[in-house]
């Protein structure tokens, strides 16, 4: 009985992998669909990400699963046009096998030279259809594998961060006798992982040599486990036991070195346009009205480029992580309304003790605000949220009914925490200009 449910089941596997191909059609179809759709919105997370990570260094460690999942989408995108149009070609084959069936080489009455050459090279045309359904297949577990093996280096990242964590924590908390641990275990930990990969990429190169596979074991056996491998394991081994995907799996090194260069390739056809041109510039992030929305910013901002009225709103960004410095510095008596990473309801009363006159006038301090070399007197701040860039800062209102029509600049100077002769001082320091037009 059992026999026989086993036959039933290899059969049954036969026939499904006979018409595998349709379900990879339907997934690779689905797939691109949904992987259009959902580039905006990656983009939008890789906006907000980038604000938290400016309120404090420790969300940092966020942008790795946000840059395994970017590396993801770039992959199915492309492997998966790729799979698509890899299967419309094998289609056509079948096709053009069923009207024409093979190559009727003496009908075509080459010269003997180019008979000869495409008499050997092609084969057989049913050869040709068998090679193109082995390489389509071949193509879609081979952009899945891709895909777990970078979330498999984000976990043995993820391990070396934790580990740099610790050691960040002992040298700030602890005594150093604990260093003399965790870095040697921080250098095991990545030379291990250097061993593994190079097993991976050689196709098991540690696992074939009989005298080193027994120290490799315990070294494998770990990272099997760190990095998840063992979820697509099965895949990896099936597909290094096939010629064609043996040949796939060495492709990988050079695919990710192609992959990284033709994401980071640009084009500059302007060969006098210098480098350097920031200060010599106009740019379209200084105005929220020509601002693009994908861009992360990370300055001051006005509404517009061209002054209509006589009233410019200045908007100044807060960020926790370079400004609470200079505030802790200059305002040493204002305490922190939160501690730590997140925010609870047991927070709440602790977050209202905290005066807004008094933090207000703190984060006022740390600006001096300039129309061309004229310093702005007497300018009243408010707490502000952007509502389209999402920032926490400060907005104030410039009046300059007293200027004539013509061009000026906004000069914005700010106190920053500079490293000078050994110590840690607060300077005030030019931190942006905004050109503007009065009409």
């Amino acid at each position: 009985m059992e026999q026989n449910n086993k036959k039933s089941f290899a059969k049954w596997l036969e026939i499904l992998q006979q018409e595998s191909w349709q379900l990879e059609l339907l997934i690779s179809g689905f797939a691109i669909f949904l992987l259009a759709s959902a580039y905006d919105p990656l983009v939008q997370l890789n906006y907000d990400l980038r604000l938290l990570t400016m309120g404090g260094s420790y969300y940092g460690a966020l942008f790795l699963p946000l840059q395994i999942a970017v590396g993801t989408w770039y992959v199915l995108i492309i492997n998966l046009i790729l799979h698509v149009l890899l299967r419309g070609l094998w289609i056509s084959t079948i096709g053009l096998r069923y009207v024409s069936d093979e190559i009727d080489f003496d009908g075509l009455k080459f010269s003997p030279k180019f008979d000869k050459f495409l008499r050997r090279k092609i084969v057989s045309f049913d050869n040709y259809i068998e090679r193109l359904e082995s390489l389509c297949s071949i193509v879609f577990g081979f952009t899945f594998l891709i895909i777990f093996i970078l979330i498999s280096i984000g976990f043995y990242v993820m391990g070396i961060i934790l580990i740099s964590l610790a050691i960040n924590a002992v040298q700030d908390y602890y005594s150093s006798g604990w260093l003399g641990l965790l870095i040697p275990i921080l250098l095991i930990y990545i030379i291990g992982g250097i061993i593994y990969f190079f097993d991976f990429m050689t196709l098991g190169w540690f696992k074939r040599n009989k005298s080193l596979s027994k120290i490799y074991y315990p070294i494998y056996r770990f990272y099997n486990f760190v990095t998840l491998s063992f979820i697509y394991r099965p895949i990896y081994y099936n597909l290094i036991d096939n010629r064609y995907g043996k040949k796939v799996v060495l492709f990988l090194i050079p695919y990710l070195f192609i992959f990284a260069l033709f994401t980071s390739m640009r084009v500059e056809p302007h060969g006098y346009l210098p480098g350097r041109r920031t200060m010599q510039s106009i740019n379209n992030n200084f105005y929220d009205d020509t601002w693009d929305r994908s861009e992360f910013l990370g300055e001051a901002s006005i509404g517009s480029r061209y002054v209509k009225n006589a009233y410019i709103e200045l908007f100044l960004p807060y960020f926790g992580r370079s400004d609470d410095e200079v505030i802790s510095e200059i305002c040493p008596d204002l305490l922190p309304a939160k501690k730590g990473v997140f925010i609870f309801n047991t927070d709440f009363k602790e977050r209202l003790t905290m005066d807004a006159d008094e933090a207000l006038a703190c984060h006022a301090k740390r600006f001096e605000i300039l129309v061309n070399d004229s310093v702005v007197t007497d300018l009243k701040y408010r707490f502000y949220q952007h509502p389209e860039r999402k920032n926490i800062g400060l907005l104030t209102v410039l009046d300059v009914d007293y200027l004539d029509r013509g061009e000026y600049e906004i000069k914005i100077n700010a106190l920053q925490k500079k490293r000078q002769d050994g110590k840690d001082t607060i300077v005030m320091q030019h931190n942006k200009t905004i050109p503007f037009w009065k009409e």
